[in-house]
């Protein structure tokens, strides 16, 4: 079975959306377009029925209301409705929780087990963690806790999209270590080209690094972000 994204042209090239039931991992330096690409991926389930989790533990939720106005996403109608959970982890800091769902704890047993009978609550059928590195402030047994956080988005039958911020174009996580717990790994690049009026501009692309149970094609695709989200071109493979 699979799972349609939501994100304009990237089902085309995938066989049709994410394998069901699977975790991607979501890769790119600061300003690539993840979390407008996890916001799409959530909204677009809505509208097909598919109720949705955001955990968000950098951003606010109010921010990301006010990020997704921007391409007409109403989150909040959803949110009212019981269908979508925006779980504010950001709270962490120390600032007073405003959320009707927050946790304030990012201990990871207590963690999982917010994220497991949220799940069941409002059954649904996608997932985002945006994202994973702020959860380790202390780099100490990341390897375990990974592959636990693994274990538990596998248990609870979402198809999940957990992002990692990276600081080098060339690495694919923060740690080496969230690619093995993922079915999935795509990674969203910003490079500065010259055109051919010689001008110096800025090209986004979308590379699908591995994608299990999928027939795809090992190269870059220029992408743009205009009213209506995230617009892959198909037709215009990179080296």
């Amino acid at each position: 079975m699979r799972v349609r994204t939501g994100i304009n042209g990237l089902d085309e090239l995938i066989e049709g959306g994410f394998p069901e039931r699977s975790t991607i991992l979501l890769s790119g330096t600061p300003g690539t377009g993840k979390t407008i690409f996890c916001l799409q991926y959530i909204y677009g389930g809505l509208q097909m029925g598919e109720n949705g989790i955001y955990i968000t533990l950098e951003e606010k939720p109010e921010e990301l209301r006010r990020e997704a106005e921007r391409f007409s996403w109403d989150l909040k109608r959803y949110e009212d409705q019981n269908r979508l959970v925006i779980l504010d982890a950001s709270a962490r800091a120390g600032l007073p929780p405003t959320e009707k769902h927050f946790l304030e704890d990012t201990d990871i047993e207590s963690f999982l087990n917010k994220v497991y009978n949220l799940t069941s609550e409002i059954q649904a059928k996608r997932l985002v963690l945006d994202s994973l590195p702020p959860l380790f402030e202390r780099e100490e047994n990341i390897r375990s806790e990974i592959y636990k956080i693994g274990r538990i988005l596998s248990e609870i039958g979402c198809t999940s999209i957990i992002v990692s911020e990276t600081s080098d174009e060339n690495k694919f996580s923060r740690f080496g270590v969230e690619e093995f717990i993922a079915r999935g790994l795509i990674t969203l690049h910003l490079e500065e080209i010259e055109s051919r009026l010689k001008v110096r501009e800025c090209r986004r692309s979308i590379f699908i690094r591995k994608m299990r149970e999928t027939k795809h094609k090992v190269r870059r695709y220029p992408f743009s972000i205009g009213e209506n989200g995230i617009n892959i071109d198909v037709k215009g493979e990179l080296l």
